[in-house]
């Protein structure tokens, strides 16, 4: 027999001569049987079978599948390789978690995962606190199950700040799909109309602060500029005048204007700070230098074939014309970390924004975010994104920063 792929479905075989003696046929991996086919009438000539394939062990990679009649029988065909964990999810689908246990012990919400069918697994879990944001949680080596399948041990720590007047709600999750695998849920007793507007105070007070870190940035950065700008010009003029200076005392005057008047002359308007912006426009383009990108933006990288900004897993940024009504905004992203596709989701103030990704080029996507409900005025963005790393914590590189999209390019569009 000769394997001809494996899916869903399990592994596909056909038969090279005809095998009118073979009733069962036996797929297994490490001598772990995980699949059988019976055959009443045999095989014939060419004829194709597929034998599914219902469990995997948790066995070190690369894993081989092997055919036979028997567990000790001889291999009736070329072994199946099983190169890493994504293998898995080809033959047996998304992963069935089963989260057991699940309990707040001391601060950390512990827990056990069941994979009863993928021993192959390699998960990688984050959890939603409160409705909003996402925080990694730590996963245990998983342990292969003597059906098949395996289990791992997870924590999540629970920081003070999680726990609101209206209690506790944590939703956990498995990169890569959107339903939710389990959910921790504390609440106090008969919560009255007091309780409940204190919970709607404190989450105002909670964007405010991040609105005020955000304008902090900004002024700082611009305050920053402004001075650097000031001394390059106190030196510029001190070499001026030096210069003039030299030439008088050496007694060789140049033949045209000094050094001094030619500064004058020719330096011109200098940018400080943010170049203006024309706030009357449709279209308003956010320099990638700009003081507007707050918390979890870092800083711009200019290479000869463009220039880009990695944005965090969480990062804000500040509408330059915060009073117009915001039609959508446009960022242009010319690479992710460890991603095939953007996963991120974003505010406008306090409402969430309708977000369209169109992919761009070979690597690059367009991500448009537009108000729900029509243009509006906006002052601040919210951007979370399911996927990012830390290349240094991944041994890639010493880079020990949070990525998760390199930016090349911001447009804000205005209502008319």
């Amino acid at each position: 027999m000769i394997p001809l792929g494996a899916g869903p479905d399990g592994l596909s075989l056909r038969a090279l001569r005809p095998l009118p003696d073979i009733e069962t046929l036996l797929l297994h991996c490490r001598g772990i049987e995980v699949g059988r086919l019976s055959l009443p009438a045999g095989l014939q000539q060419d004829e194709v079978s597929c034998i599914p394939v219902t469990r995997l062990p948790r066995v070190p990679l690369p894993a081989e599948l092997r055919v036979s009649t028997a567990r000790d029988g001889r291999d009736l065909t070329r072994p199946w390789r099983l190169d890493s964990a994504a293998a898995a999810l080809t033959l047996l689908g998304p992963p069935e978690i089963r989260i057991e246990d699940l309990r707040l012990d001391h601060g950390v919400l512990r827990g056990t995962a069941r994979e009863p069918r993928n021993g192959l697994l390699e998960p990688v879990l984050y959890a939603r606190i409160n409705g909003s944001g996402a925080r990694m949680v730590g996963t245990e080596p998983p342990i292969g199950l003597p059906e098949g399948g395996c289990a791992f041990r997870f924590a999540l720590p629970i920081h003070p700040a999680d726990l609101t007047e209206s209690g506790l709600s944590v939703t956990l999750l498995l990169v890569g799909q959107e339903a939710p695998v389990g959910s921790f849920a504390w609440a106090r007793q008969e919560a009255g109309p007091a309780e409940r507007r204190l919970v709607e105070l404190e989450g105002r007070l909670r964007q405010l602060e991040e609105e005020t870190a955000a304008a902090q940035q900004g002024l700082q950065a611009a305050m920053e500029r402004r001075l650097a700008l000031q001394q390059e010009r106190i030196d510029a003029f001190i070499a001026a005048a030096s210069t003039l200076l030299f030439d008088r005392l050496a007694g060789a005057p140049a033949s045209g204007e000094d050094a001094l008047r030619s500064l004058l002359a020719d330096s011109g308007a200098v940018a400080a700070g943010d170049p203006l912006l024309d706030r009357l426009a449709r279209r308003v383009e956010l320099p990638l230098d700009s003081g507007l990108f707050g918390a979890g933006w870092h800083r711009e990288e200019v290479y000869p074939h463009g220039a880009f900004r990695w944005m965090g897993p969480r990062s804000l940024l500040l509408n330059p014309v915060g009073d117009r009504d915001l039609v959508a905004v446009t960022l242009e992203i010319s690479a992710l970390y460890r991603a095939a596709a953007p996963a991120i989701t974003a505010a406008l103030d306090e409402a969430a924004a309708e977000v369209a990704v169109t992919p761009c080029g070979p690597d690059g996507f367009v991500l448009r975010l537009a108000p729900p409900g029509g243009p509006r005025p906006v002052r601040l963005l919210r951007l979370d994104s399911q996927t990012g790393g830390c290349p240094a914590e991944e041994g890639e590189s010493g880079d020990r920063r949070l990525l998760a999209a390199a930016v090349s390019r911001i447009v804000f569009e205005y209502a008319g």
